[in-house]
């Protein structure tokens, strides 16, 4: 919800939620589009393969910790925006993501990302 309130912000924004149900209902109501997918957490893997860059939010939780390892085995880009310790600490450990403080901080760091070539298995 917040990540949609934040885009929305952005003018000429298109939001796109993608739901775990089927139950499109309990979409934010920042999401311009809402695709209700039904794939319980397997729908972590369209987040990451349909985005350039990954930015994982705050401490997060099982979900967050799947979509950046996911992001790393995909050879996405991947920001962490204001990690735990540990989580910056096991990231990096594993094939590693720049922190960031700031939401402005982690924008300037996934532009940075997505710019840069990568060398990832489109397959």
């Amino acid at each position: 919800d917040a990540a949609l309130r934040g885009a929305k912000g952005v003018e000429g924004s298109l939001t796109v939620g993608i739901l775990p149900g089927r139950n499109p209902d309990g979409a934010s109501p920042f999401a311009d589009v809402v695709i209700a997918t039904g794939m319980g957490e397997a729908r972590n893997a369209i987040n990451v393969l349909s985005s350039d860059v990954v930015v994982a939010c705050g401490e997060g939780g099982a979900g967050t910790a799947s979509e950046a390892a996911l992001a790393l085995k995909a050879g996405k880009p991947l920001v962490l925006l204001a990690p735990s310790s540990e989580a910056a600490a096991f990231f990096s450990k594993i094939g590693g993501a720049p922190a960031a403080e700031s939401a402005r901080e982690a924008l300037g760091l996934a532009e940075k990302a997505r710019r840069r070539p990568t060398t990832r298995n489109e397959a």
